[in-house]
C-alpha cells in the first residue's frame, strides 16, 4: 500500500457529546491508529442514533480509509450504532464483529456490547 491511510474515530455517547462527561475512548483510538502510521486521524463525539449515521454518511462521503465506531452498542432504545453501520454500508463481513466482541468481553466482563458489525463500502 503507498501514500497515507485516513482515519476516523466516531465515538457515540450522548452523554459525552452534550458534555456531562468527557470521552476517554477516542484519544485512545486515534492513539493506537497513529501509531499504525494512519495520517490524518480524525476523532468525534456523537449523540446515539441518528447522529452515528450522519457521522458514518460523512465519513464514507469522504472516502476514509478505516472509520472505527466505538459506543451505541447497549440496551436502550438509541443503541443503534450497529443498525446505522448497516444502513451506511454495503457489505457486511461475517465473523469479524464477533471475533471483535468476544474478545473484548474476556478482558472486560461487564462491559460487553449486545452487537456489532464490521463492513466495507461496496464502491472501495
Amino acid at each position: 500500500m503507498t501514500g497515507a491511510r485516513s482515519a476516523r474515530v466516531i465515538i457515540a455517547s450522548t452523554r459525552a457529546s452534550s458534555g456531562v462527561y468527557t470521552d476517554e475512548c477516542g484519544p485512545i483510538i486515534t492513539e493506537w491508529l497513529a501509531q499504525r502510521r494512519f495520517s490524518p486521524v480524525e476523532s468525534e463525539v456523537v449523540a446515539d442514533g441518528n447522529p452515528v449515521g450522519e457521522a458514518l454518511h460523512n465519513a464514507v462521503e469522504a472516502r476514509v480509509d478505516l472509520i472505527i465506531t466505538s459506543g451505541g452498542t447497549g440496551i436502550s432504545p438509541t443503541d443503534t450504532t450497529p443498525e446505522q453501520t448497516v444502513a451506511v454500508l454495503d457489505f457486511v463481513i461475517p465473523g469479524l464483529a464477533d471475533a471483535i466482541r468476544r474478545s473484548g468481553c474476556r478482558r472486560f466482563r461487564r462491559r460487553c456490547c449486545r452487537a456489532g458489525c464490521a463492513a466495507s463500502p461496496a464502491n472501495r
